[in-house]
């Protein structure tokens, strides 16, 4: 049981594909700390589930086995297609292998007891593609039906899941449009609110099947795939990775999403300066004003521009300390 999304950020003038999930398992017990969301030998897609890990995990790490040894679909230039084509041989194959021990058991919903979003940036169209697996009873296998086919759609987002008592995919696409009702923003293009929809499902405790820390992976269109922590279940919480939680000694060297926010806390800039002058930034002065317009931060930083914000500011206070350690010592003397 869980939830996943998956959508196309449009924000800074770029498009990223954006694939996220819950941590929980169930099954007869309640775990936390499940893996998910999934990276690929294929540095380009990305792989998640919903239903029961026991059918889902061992196809999973079938498919990564396959695709590490072959050296045709782990070639970047191998349409993403040719790798979805894969992935539903390759589970309708395996599947077909599974065999009921229990009298009267229905094989088809046996096999058919997890689903898949797949995903990623296609070369060949110039655009990102996220597809549907799902097992057929009808043709005995997988089957993928294309979530991105509609070219007249100017945004994308969809949420797949499982729970009990609750229609949780129709729970989180009325919890979408409301919030974008609410904000005024039904035409507007997406950045967070997906992720947003999710972290409100996750921390409702009345909903058992979906929770734990949250899951995060980008596609870019450079074909690269990144993975990022969360701090949960709050900002004050401690750093997780892939539902694993961790503190700051040990944390994996990702950048991590503060849950609030959903701004990367490593670029988490004041939001006002009150003075911009040559005396205290020197050479950088002109950056910071046209980053800090009268002295508010400018609406839309590249994650570039925040990154020598911070630099130039860590370097202020750094230098300002030495200084205040060098006076308290001529003090002393």
């Amino acid at each position: 049981m869980t939830l996943c999304t998956a959508w196309v950020r449009q924000i800074n003038n770029t498009d990223e594909l954006v694939f996220a999930t819950d941590s929980t398992l169930t099954g007869g017990e309640k775990w936390d700390h499940g893996i998910k969301l999934f990276e690929l030998p294929r540095k380009d897609c990305l792989l998640c589930f919903a239903g029961q890990t026991g059918r889902a995990y061992p196809l999973i790490l079938n498919l990564v086995s396959s695709l590490q040894f072959n050296k045709l679909l782990e070639n970047p230039e191998t349409s993403i297609s040719e790798i979805l084509n894969h992935v539903s041989e390759l589970f309708t194959s395996l599947i077909k292998t599974v065999v009921s021990e229990i009298r009267d058991e229905n094989i088809h919903e046996l096999r058919g007891s997890a689903r898949f979003l797949f995903g990623g940036w296609c070369w060949q169209s110039n655009s990102f593609r996220i597809w549907k697996l799902y097992y057929s009873e009808a043709a005995e296998g997988f089957l993928f039906d294309e979530l991105t086919s509609d070219s007249s759609k100017t945004r994308f987002y969809t949420f797949m899941g499982e729970a009990k008592n609750i229609d949780i995919e129709k729970d989180a696409k009325d919890r979408f449009r409301l919030m974008l009702l609410e904000e005024d923003s039904l035409d507007s293009k997406l950045d967070m609110e997906p992720l947003r929809v999710l972290r409100d499902i996750a921390v409702d405790s009345s909903i058992r099947e979906v929770g734990g820390s949250l899951q995060i992976a980008k596609v870019y269109k450079s074909g690269k795939s990144e993975f990022f922590g969360i701090y949960w279940p709050s900002i004050k919480g401690n750093p997780c990775f892939q539902g694993r939680e961790h503190n700051e000694y040990n944390k994996p060297s990702v950048r991590y999403f503060s849950p609030d926010t959903f701004d990367i806390t490593d670029l988490e800039l004041p939001e006002r300066l009150a003075e911009i002058t040559e005396v205290t930034f020197k050479h950088d002065t002109e950056f910071m004003r046209e980053c800090y317009p009268e002295g508010e931060i400018r609406g839309e930083l590249s994650d570039g521009d925040k990154q020598k914000v911070k630099t130039i500011l860590k370097e202020i206070a750094y230098a300002r300390y030495l200084q205040e350690l060098n006076t308290d010592g001529e003090v002393d003397e």
